[in-house]
Parts: C-alpha cells; structure tokens; sequence
C-alpha cells in the first residue's frame, strides 16, 4: 500500500503502463457494480430492498439505483475503452504519460485535491450550522460524515509522514 501512495503522491517515476491497466480493472469492477445496481431493481421488480424507506420515497430509490448503474456502468465502459485505446497507439500513450508525469500537473493536481478537501471540510460545517434549522437527523448525519472525513485526513496524515 505504500507504494501505491508513493508513486501517487511523490517524486518517484511513474509506470504508465501499468496506471493504464490498472484503470482498465477499476473500470471492469465499476461496470459489474453499476450492472449489479441496475440487476438488484430489476430482479426485485422495480423495488429496492432497504431496511428503512421513506414513506413518501415512490419511485425515486429505484430510478436512482437504475441511474446510478447506468452511470458506473458507462463511465467503466469509456475508462476501459480510452485506456485500451491509449495503450494501442504509441503517439498517445507518449502524449498522455507526459501529461500525467508532468511535475507541473502533478502539483496542480495535489494542488486542487487539497483545496477541494478544504472547501469540502468548510462545506460540511456550514451544512451542520444550517442544519439544524432543518432536521436534527441531517446535521447527525452531516456530523457522522465530518468525523470520518476528519478520521480518514488523520489516517492518511499518518501514513504519508511514515513512508515519505
């Protein structure tokens, strides 16, 4: 797993070969879940099985279920297709690896994770502030989803201060 978060996030060299085939296997694995969100509705005839639904949910958790599939199942498909394509064509897998091994676009891209991961942490408080003016559930929720976002930028804090 260190590796995997060293060749992410260092200064080491980057294999871009192996990147391509392994975005083809993350993009087989999100065209089976989304084909097995799309298989559970239809298998269970237009229902969803949940523990706890809403009463006034109708059709809204099965359309968003199909959607949902749908949704992983075609952006599994195009990840697929252009890492294939890009590993066929000599021209745009130089292209394409120089894009991504670019120091520059490299720290763009730590760049734009880190201030998404601000704005998202200063998002989720205004949320819990309005919140409560809404539903004691939401702002637990919203609590719950800001204590895991916090625990998982300790953890990986953590981790990247041992292996870098």
């Amino acid at each position: 797993m260190f590796q995997w978060l060293k060749q992410l996030f260092a200064d080491s060299p980057v294999d871009f070969e192996k990147r391509c085939r392994m975005r083809i296997h993350w993009g087989v694995r999100f065209m089976i879940l989304g084909a097995a969100a799309v298989l559970v509705v239809v298998l269970n005839h237009g229902q969803v099985p949940v523990m706890y639904a809403e009463n006034d949910s109708g059709d809204f958790l099965p359309q968003f279920y199909v959607s949902l599939g749908f949704a992983m199942a075609a952006s599994g498909a195009v990840t697929v297709v252009k890492n294939f394509r890009c590993l066929k064509n000599d021209g745009l897998k130089k292209q394409r690896a120089l894009e991504e091994t670019d120091e520059r676009n490299r720290l763009l891209g730590l760049r734009a994770w880190a201030y998404s991961g601000y704005s998202m942490f200063l998002l989720l408080y205004l949320g819990i502030l309005a919140g409560g003016f809404i539903s004691v559930s939401l702002v637990k929720i919203l609590l719950a989803v800001m204590a895991v976002y916090g625990l998982n930028l300790l953890i990986f804090r953590s981790i990247l201060s041992k292996c870098m």
